[in-house]
């Protein structure tokens, strides 16, 4: 197994470009000095308790220990976040946490720095749908199959609240594991998990439970958001924001404004709240929302004023969380962050989100794209050889004028055009018969005999493309295997595709550097 990297996407938002709107960093020297000189937040410790305790039930690690002990002392993280994709999925979350154990790795062996890995589990999230399900690629059909946990399902509450059937879940697992195949490595899977299965009990405790055990080892310090002991420790910092939530959305709108106008695109954050703050997770999480009447708010059916809100807070502060653009801001209120990674849709909205953070007197981390990756097996190395492709970011577009160049050349013209020509004869031909139209023999009844003919030429024509594409079958499928595999619904294999389809046990990353270019697996 070895890496290669190769320029693959454009960097829509180039940090080192815009340094103005993440706060003055960027990957370097002077920026990594200048985070790890910060100030420690005072409830640092007790943060590091609480993921203690919570951790602590999955079996820690030596090495987890060890960071949490850092982390507990102040030492800064590298951090990332996700919501809790089922078993994993889709690849790039494991990704994401390579990301940050990648640069843990440079901190120290570059600043002689141990910072701390953290991975943030987003489990105050409620969107039921975007979990639920993940996809494998079905070598047999040669074609992408989707896997669904309960798909007709409604969840508005937070997913971090919400217990699974453990019947159906074990249903899913099996479901996914026809696809990987039989293996060694896939009965070691289905023990393991059917393990963790049984033993958890809500959404967001088994996802920990899966990422605990891969990368364990690793040192890997796991942040359930979503505990209760967390929200209790958050509840000033959630009061501030809400007593502040008018210079945070003016400051927010005002710095989105700028940011796009700068790097000319569509704005990342869509959002019509004027609070930026959920409620009622345990139910039918929702936005507070501020009226036009003074001192008066909407929570679902509820009308409240600020200090009944503030109150809430106080007395039930598991029911509330962030929205997209207060969340940053906990995370850097919570943590003494160094490094955070996030995809490209959040390195934007943390530019979009520049302005907030001074509303708060919040320092902004250093803000990296995480890093990309695509497995490239033995198979699709041989067909990229074979139809002679490059890996680059034109693959999709380099697949598809292959398919068109065989089909092209394999395609008489002169048939084609003497089935046209015939058509247009066919059309010649019906034009004296509507002299003769009269009430019995009608220029309807004409239009459909000459229609009849016209669509079994049409039919000729397609029957003949038809048999042509059965004649390259072979090779159109090998193209649309390595379109399917590579570039599914033209994005990258790890925004769909179900991790255990890349054993991860079976790449050492150590060896790796931090790259905002793509980097390919081979093995």
């Amino acid at each position: 197994m070895h890496f290669e990297t190769i320029d693959f996407s454009e960097n829509l938002h180039n940090i080192t470009d815009n340094k103005q709107f993440y706060g003055g960093l960027s990957y370097d020297e002077e920026s990594i000095k200048e985070v790890l000189q910060r100030p420690v937040h005072s409830h640092t410790a007790e943060l590091g308790s609480i993921i203690e305790t919570d951790m602590s039930q999955y079996g820690l690690s030596e090495a987890q220990q060890h960071n949490i002990e850092l982390l507990k002392k102040g030492h800064k993280v590298v951090i990332a976040g996700q919501q809790a994709g089922l078993f994993m999925s889709p690849s790039y979350i494991i990704h994401k946490i390579v990301s940050i154990l990648v640069v843990v790795k440079e901190l120290k062996e570059k600043h002689c720095y141990d910072a701390v890995p953290v991975f943030w589990v987003a489990g105050e999230d409620h969107d039921y749908e975007e979990v639920n399900h993940t996809h494998l690629y079905d070598t047999y059909h040669r074609r992408r199959v989707k896997v669904n946990y309960k798909p007709n399902l409604t969840v508005p509450m937070s997913i971090g609240f919400y217990n699974y059937d453990k019947k159906a879940m074990a249903e899913a697992l099996d479901k996914i594991l026809r696809y990987i195949g039989d293996s060694s490595y896939a009965a070691e899977l289905k023990k393991q998990v059917t393990a963790s299965i049984e033993r958890c009990t809500s959404w967001t405790e088994l996802f920990h439970s899966l990422v605990h055990e891969t990368f364990k080892n690793d040192g890997l310090v796991i942040f359930n958001s979503h505990l209760e002991a967390v929200r209790e420790l958050e509840v000033p910092i959630m009061q501030n924001m809400f007593k502040q939530h008018k210079a945070i959305d003016a400051a927010f709108k005002e710095g989105q404004e700028e940011f796009i106008r700068t790097v000319n695109k569509a704005p990342v954050i869509q959002t019509e709240t004027n609070v930026h703050l959920f409620a009622n997770a345990a139910s039918a999480r929702t936005l507070i929302t501020e009226t036009e009447e003074e001192n008066a708010y909407v929570l679902g059916d509820e009308k409240l004023n600020k200090d009944e809100i503030l109150k809430r807070i106080e007395q039930s502060p598991i029911e509330f969380s962030n929205n997209v653009v207060t969340r940053p801001l906990m995370q850097e209120m919570l943590f003494n962050t160094a490094v955070f990674l996030g995809g490209g849709a959040e390195v934007a909205y943390w530019g979009e989100l520049h302005k907030v953070f001074g509303v708060m007197e919040t320092d902004m981390p250093i803000v990296l794209k995480r890093m990309e990756f695509m497995h490239v097996d033995d198979r699709i190395s041989k067909l990229l050889e074979r139809y002679e492709l490059t890996l680059d970011s034109s693959i999709t577009d380099q697949i598809q004028a292959r398919k068109e160049t065989l089909i092209k050349t394999h395609t008489n013209d002169q048939v084609l055009d003497e089935i046209e020509r015939v058509k247009s004869s066919l059309e010649e031909s019906f034009k004296p018969l509507y002299e003769y139209a009269d009430e019995y023999f009608t220029s309807g009844i004409i239009d459909g005999n000459k229609k009849r003919h016209l669509n079994e030429l049409e039919y000729l024509k397609k029957r003949y493309s038809v048999d042509i594409k059965r004649s390259l079958r072979t090779e159109l499928n090998n193209l649309d295997e390595l379109s399917e595999k590579l570039m599914p619904n033209g994005a990258l294999q790890e925004r769909l595709y179900h991790p255990w389809q890349y054993p991860a046990c079976n790449w050492d990353y150590s060896p790796l550097s931090y790259t905002d270019k793509l980097t390919i697996i081979k093995s």
